[in-house]
């Protein structure tokens, strides 16, 4: 049967992954789920049609009279150093300043610290929108407070034809640290020390999500991935906390991943037994009785995750919690190693994983609020060793939230923000605590180098009968009520990419407003 379902599924395009979560409905005698699933697949084999680059331009970013009538109705006052590289297409950078509709600006040979003087450095061969200086100057003149202002970028090809978009995120540090460089054009303010431009507050900082600059080959410095920090002495003590029920050989892949691959020296196991009857797991879990980095607790009653997490956390005597699902495993030695790391630094307060199918293909590559619903997978089904969007699955880098099937904070944050919102009994409870993390103005990272094959919704089934469906519809309102606009807000996704997933494509039409166009 198993076979005949794989030949189905090569005939039609559909995921291995698919076809064995129908085999698991089938064994389950769920037909009902079966069709449901079938009809939802089948609905999203239909291709989404992406608008080429060149009429994205057409329709957003080149201006029309009105526009440029527009602009020269707010001239601003703010005067640009420029300074530009040496090289090939020099005079193609010169020429797009002299078309520049903002005329405040002069070149200098260096970076010279000009008082009241904004500093742009601009590559030779990168040609600056007519409308580029202008709208820099009025982001700048909006808010005194600003330090840096970057905006976004596309390439041209040796026919001078646009292509390649950079559609970047809000202020994200850690990524653009590790990627080696921020824009094509960024403009800094003359007391910003160019070497330390990622140590910048978010509150100084501005991203204009338009396409201001074109660069004639792909930015130098985007994969250039810097190494994992490096945590303090001594290392503290995690506490792994991992719910389980039944299914004995994915808890024992769990168990035995986690000794076989952590290298972290200090590892408590803190198992929360929901009414496990299994034989393979009982056996399991009893065996770790007189384990002493092992606590096992009892949970009885619905299945609650955030109830379960919030015992298990009451239990554990370490520095750091991992949450982590028992249908997980580790593929990467130094998982916890990576992710401990950062959150030695004050300012981070939740990290996680890169999650992968059993197949090899991404899950979990960070939360995207909208993408999808309420909240989508960044990345999901493209091979695991995809660099992602701009490369950045290569490097560590702020996104809105990360899953709690494989999940980091500190044990003292975890106890100020309360723990898991047990209203929120299943889902979403791991995306309102990186909320509320973020709330704190601490940052949620993705850390793509510690990586785990996480066998989805295998312990606890799906949510297509109308039952789970009418608890999860609930929970979706509970975060809309609780946190309105606020989930719409995410550091780590253009409002130039659709919402459609499986995302990263050019959103038509974008999330935001050209300012010469309000």
């Amino acid at each position: 049967m198993v076979g005949l379902l794989r030949r189905f599924g090569l005939l039609f395009g559909i995921r291995r992954r698919t076809l064995s979560s129908a085999w698991s409905l089938i064994v389950a005698g769920d037909l009902r789920g079966v069709l449901r699933r079938s009809v939802r697949r089948i609905s999203h084999l239909r291709p989404v049609a992406l608008i080429g680059h060149a009429e994205w331009r057409r329709r957003y970013v080149d201006l029309t009279d009105t526009d440029r009538a527009r602009i020269l109705a707010h001239p601003s006052a703010m005067t640009f150093t420029v300074t530009v590289g040496l090289g090939d297409g020099a005079g193609a950078t010169l020429a797009s300043l002299d078309g520049q509709l903002h005329e405040n600006w002069s070149t200098s040979p260096v970076a010279i610290r000009m008082t009241g003087r904004w500093i742009i450095e601009l590559d030779a061969g990168v040609v600056l929108h007519e409308a580029a200086l202008w709208a820099l100057a009025a982001s700048i003149d909006a808010d005194p407070d600003l330090r840096l202002v970057y905006a976004d970028h596309d390439h041209l090809d040796v026919d001078g034809r646009h292509g390649d978009p950079s559609f970047l995120p809000d202020w994200n540090p850690e990524l653009f640290a590790g990627l080696g460089r921020i824009s094509s054009l960024t403009a800094r303010h003359p007391d910003v020390d160019p070497n330390m431009i990622t140590a910048l507050d978010a509150e100084t900082v501005a991203h204009l999500p338009l396409l201001l600059a074109s660069s004639p080959t792909p930015s130098p410095g985007f994969a250039s991935p810097t190494p994992t920090p490096t945590p303090t002495k001594p290392l503290p003590r995690v506490s792994i906390l991992i719910p389980t029920r039944d299914q004995g050989p994915l808890l024992e892949t769990c168990l035995r991943s986690i000794r076989g691959l952590s290298t972290h020296p200090d590892v408590e196991l803190v198992l929360v037994d929901h009414e496990t009857t299994e034989i393979q797991a009982r056996r399991v879990i009893d065996g770790l009785v007189d384990d002493p980095d092992a606590v096992v607790i009892e949970h009885r009653g619905p299945f609650n995750f955030a109830a379960m997490m919030n015992r298990a956390a009451d239990a554990a005597t370490g520095d750091v919690l991992v949450l982590l699902n028992n249908d997980t495993e580790v593929v990467s030695a130094g998982w916890l190693e990576s992710m401990v790391a950062h959150l030695e630094r004050p300012g981070v307060g939740v990290v996680g994983a890169l999650l992968l199918f059993t197949d090899g293909t991404i899950q979990h590559a960070g939360v995207h609020p909208g993408l999808g619903g309420l909240m989508g997978h960044g990345h999901k089904h493209r091979p695991g060793d995809d660099p992602g969007h701009l490369g950045r699955l290569r490097v560590a880098h702020r996104v809105a939230a990360v899953t709690g099937a494989c999940l980091a904070i500190r044990t003292d944050l975890w106890h100020e923000l309360g723990g898991l919102d047990e209203d929120l009994a299943v889902a979403y409870n791991d995306i309102d605590l990186c909320l509320r993390a973020r709330g704190t103005g601490r940052a949620v990272i993705l850390e793509p180098r510690a990586i785990l094959h996480h066998h989805e919704s295998v312990s606890r089934g799906y949510d297509d009968d109308p039952v789970r469906r009418a608890r999860l519809q609930s929970e979706v309102d509970r975060m809309r009520e609780r946190w309105g606009a606020q989930l719409d807000v995410d550091p780590a996704y253009s409002p130039n990419l659709t919402l459609t997933e499986p995302g990263f494509a050019p959103a038509d039409p974008p999330r935001v407003i050209p300012p010469w166009r309000t």
